[in-house]
C-alpha cells in the first residue's frame, strides 16, 4: 500500500468499516476479461478471519464465471465526502475502503444457506432473521466467500 498513513490494520476497526459498507463489488475473471458485479452481502468474523455471504439467482453470467473460476477479488467502500479547497487541486476526498480476495463456494446445505441469508439480513436490518421458507431456500443460491487476504484504507 502506497499510503501507509491511511492503512487500517486493526481487525476490529476493519470490521467496523465493513459494517458501514452497503455494497460489495466482486471482480471475476472469465478467462479473457474482468467482470465486476455489485452485490448485497452479509458477513461473519472470527478472531482473525472473515466470511462473506451473497444471495443470487441460480443462473446468469456471474454464476457461469464462478463455476469456472472460484478465485475472486472484492471491494467495498463508505464514508464518501468531498472537502473543497481554494482551487481544484486543493480538494480532497474522504473515504473508507476494503479490498481483498478469496475463494467462493456454493452453499448446498440448507442450515448454512439459512445462516448465510441471516448474515445478509443482519447486515442490512440490524437483526439476525432466520425464518426463511424451505421453498425460498430451495430457489435461492447462497454464495460463500472465504476471505484469504484483505486490506483496509481510510482518509477521514
Amino acid at each position: 500500500m502506497r499510503r501507509k498513513d491511511r492503512q487500517v490494520t486493526d481487525f476490529d476497526k476493519m470490521i467496523e468499516i465493513m459494517q458501514k459498507c452497503d455494497c460489495c463489488r466482486l471482480g471475476l475473471w472469465d478467462g479473457s476479461e474482468v467482470y465486476i458485479v455489485a452485490v448485497n452481502f452479509g458477513f461473519e468474523e472470527s478472531s482473525t478471519s472473515v466470511t462473506l455471504y451473497f444471495h443470487s439467482a441460480k443462473i446468469g453470467k456471474k454464476i457461469d464465471i464462478l463455476k469456472a473460476n472460484s478465485k475472486v477479488t472484492f471491494e467495498m467502500d463508505t464514508g464518501h465526502r468531498l472537502l473543497q479547497g481554494e482551487s481544484a487541486c486543493d480538494c480532497t476526498f474522504l473515504y473508507q475502503s476494503i479490498i481483498g480476495s478469496g475463494i467462493v463456494s456454493f452453499v448446498d446445505d440448507n442450515t448454512e444457506k439459512n445462516h448465510g441469508l441471516s448474515c445478509i439480513m443482519k447486515h442490512y436490518c440490524g437483526k439476525y432473521v432466520n425464518d426463511f421458507s424451505q421453498d425460498m431456500l430451495k430457489n435461492t443460491l447462497v454464495i460463500r466467500l472465504d476471505v484469504t487476504e484483505w486490506t483496509c484504507k481510510q482518509h477521514i
